[in-house]
């Protein structure tokens, strides 16, 4: 393989050796032929050869061609060299021809590297670009897969509204979920405000704007609540709206899931009123049953204390003792009843249980646990009741527990056709994560409030915690229930 390109080099050298001789002996010639006729003005021949020898050969053979030319044109055009004639004037001009062909030569041979250099580059270059085109028409290939899958998989989901909202809220993208959620085509919705789905009550407090201002400081922003539908109807809703940024962090808008829960969230409060039905009869049976049987008990060993009080004291005293645990198992299964009982059925049921557990409380607590009721606080719904009842349960057992208060308040007010529940005391204070609903005492405050459609506000500081619940009458008694129930039938 060495000694083939070895024989292709000496070939090429010997072509561009060869060829400079050739149009060197060519230009000579023609010289010869035309000085006749033009004179002395044949030197233009000598530059041809030397710049085609250096064009087609390189700087070697445009030397070459020089060194011959330069033999040649003192032969035709000046007198020769050593002959009385020569003078300085053609050693001028001999001199003269020389370094111009050497100059011409060395231009020329220059100039031939560097368009080869700049072939070479603009070849390397062509092919970079063709590698270059080729990776980028294979991402793009592969990003339009990746978008069309993208695409598929949004439209195709028809469980969950995937909308797509500009930085100001304004509906950008449409799924086929959302269409069968909300009711409106693509072409209707887009453009649409999102407030546009949520009821009045939430737009006259802004909430659809905080939403989007919550979701945009923290990131994301998850909630439920009543949505409505193009026909007007509502249903419950789990939202969860995330804040889409760019590279820099500049916000580009909101990405939000929608999620239907309305049979979820009725059989939620049916499983829950049944665990509370559960637990009423539990505590009935304790009173009704074990407390009656427990009460006959204690009045037989009762009556046998009497009896062997006359005939053998020691076996007396221990009836007596007999007695004295059947009768503290008798208040603690009346105590344990009671708890599975807490709330009197009837308007007043709420208020009288509250005041039942604050003189409980005041009991254990080294200060007080008062109640205080602003306006007609009834509460014909039980289950609201009891959820209500609860939070305010798990609210105080927190504060004892965990902020050693001096003062707890207990709080009802209506106004404006809602009912709210505060829980005020004057403790420690919260950790900075038990706001926000991590801990489970919390998490049940705010699904109890979820139930029969009320807000959960817990406020802390270095004074005290309030736990508040707002939950709007109208809704707690029919309205609420009967828009699940209607909303679930539709759905099935």
């Amino acid at each position: 393989m060495s000694q083939a390109n070895a024989f292709i080099r000496f070939k090429s050298i010997l072509v561009r050796y060869g060829l400079a001789l050739l149009l060197a002996i060519s230009a000579a010639g023609l010289a010869w032929l035309i000085k006749p006729v033009l004179g002395g003005t044949t030197a233009p021949l000598f530059y041809a050869a030397v710049i085609l020898s250096a064009w087609w050969g390189g700087l070697g053979p445009g030397l070459l061609a020089t060194a011959l030319d330069g033999y040649f044109c003192g032969l035709y055009m000046l007198n020769p060299v050593g002959t009385p004639g020569f003078g300085v004037d053609d050693a001028l001009q001999l001199g003269m021809f020389l370094l111009v062909a050497l100059l011409i030569s060395s231009l020329t041979s220059l100039r031939k590297r560097a368009e080869a250099a700049l072939q070479q580059s603009y070849d390397q270059l062509e092919l970079r670009i063709d590698q270059r085109t080729h990776e980028l028409r294979r991402s793009n290939d592969l990003l339009r897969e990746s978008e069309e899958r993208f695409r598929l998989l949004v439209e195709g989901v028809a469980d969950y509204a995937m909308v797509m909202l500009d930085s100001q809220g304004q509906i950008v993208s449409w799924n086929h979920g959302a269409e069968r959620i909300f009711g409106f085509t693509h072409e209707q919705a887009i453009g649409r405000d999102i407030s546009a789905f949520y009821t009045a009550n939430e737009i006259a407090k802004a909430k659809p704007a905080a939403d989007l201002l919550d979701a945009a400081s923290l990131g994301r922003h998850e909630d439920e609540g009543w949505h409505v539908r193009r026909d007007g109807g509502l249903f419950w809703a789990n939202v969860i709206t995330t804040a889409l940024r760019d590279e820099k962090g500049n916000p580009r808008g909101f990405a939000q899931v929608t999620r239907d829960v309305t049979e979820l969230r009725r059989l939620e409060k049916e499983l829950l009123e049944i665990s509370e039905r559960e637990q009423l009869r539990i505590g009935h049976d304790l009173h009704d049953g074990i407390g009656q049987e427990l009460t006959g008990i204690a009045l037989l060993a009762q009556n046998l204390r009497q009896r062997l009080a006359q005939n053998s004291p020691p076996e007396s005293a221990d009836a007596a003792r007999i007695a004295s645990l059947i009768n503290r198992t008798l208040e603690e299964t009346r105590r344990l009843a009671h708890g599975f009982a807490p709330i009197e059925l009837g308007p007043a049921g709420l208020h009288t249980a509250l005041s039942d557990l604050a003189a409980k409380v005041q009991l254990s607590l080294a200060g007080k646990c008062v109640v205080t009721c602003r306006g007609e606080a009834h509460v014909q719904d039980d289950a609201v009741a009891v959820h209500l009842f609860r939070i305010a349960q798990e609210a105080v057992n927190n504060a004892v527990r965990h902020a050693s208060p001096t003062e707890i308040r207990i709080e009802l007010e209506v106004m404006s056709g809602t009912l709210t529940l505060g829980v005020h005391d004057n403790g420690s204070g919260m950790a900075p994560s038990g706001g926000k609903g991590k801990g489970m005492g919390i998490s049940v405050m705010r699904y109890r409030a979820r139930m029969i459609g009320a807000a959960l506000e817990i406020r802390s500081g270095d004074f005290g915690t309030s736990v508040i619940c707002s939950c709007p009458l109208p809704q707690t008694n029919e309205s609420n229930d009967t828009r699940i129930e209607e909303t679930a039938s539709a759905a099935r």
